[in-house]
C-alpha cells in the first residue's frame, strides 16, 4: 500500500513524501535533495511524528492510516532511538557550553 502527501519546503515547488506499507514494513522517501540522497528528512520525520504543519496536499486524513502502520513497526522504534539520541546530544551540547564557560573563567583567573 502507499501514500503520498505533498509538503511545503525551500523549494518553489512542494516535495513529495511517500509512505510504502508492504507486509508491515514501512518505508518512506521524499523528493528534498536530503531525502533524494538517503539522508535525514526534516519532512518524513515531521509527519512520522503526527505534523501536518507543512502538508500541502488534501489527503490530511490519511496522516492516521500512516500512523496505524507505524505501530510497533521498525521505523516507529528508529524514530524512538532518535529522538532518546537527540535529547541526549542537547543534554550534552548544554553541559560542554557550562563547562566551557567555566574553563574560560578559572582560565582567566
Amino acid at each position: 500500500m502507499r501514500v503520498s502527501f505533498l509538503v511545503a519546503g525551500s523549494a518553489e515547488e512542494p516535495y513529495e513524501v511517500i509512505f510504502r506499507n508492504e507486509n508491515g514494513k514501512v518505508n518512506v522517501f521524499c523528493t528534498c535533495p536530503a531525502g533524494e540522497n538517503g539522508l535525514h528528512c526534516k519532512h518524513r520525520l515531521a509527519i512520522i511524528e503526527g505534523s501536518a504543519s507543512a502538508v500541502v496536499s488534501a489527503n490530511l486524513d490519511e496522516l492516521e492510516v500512516v500512523r496505524t502502520w507505524l505501530n510497533g513497526s521498525d521505523l516507529e522504534m528508529a524514530c524512538s532511538e532518535f529522538r532518546d539520541a537527540e535529547k541526549s546530544f542537547e543534554e550534552a551540547k548544554a553541559r560542554f557550553a557550562k563547562v566551557k564557560k567555566k574553563l574560560g573563567k578559572v582560565m582567566n583567573g
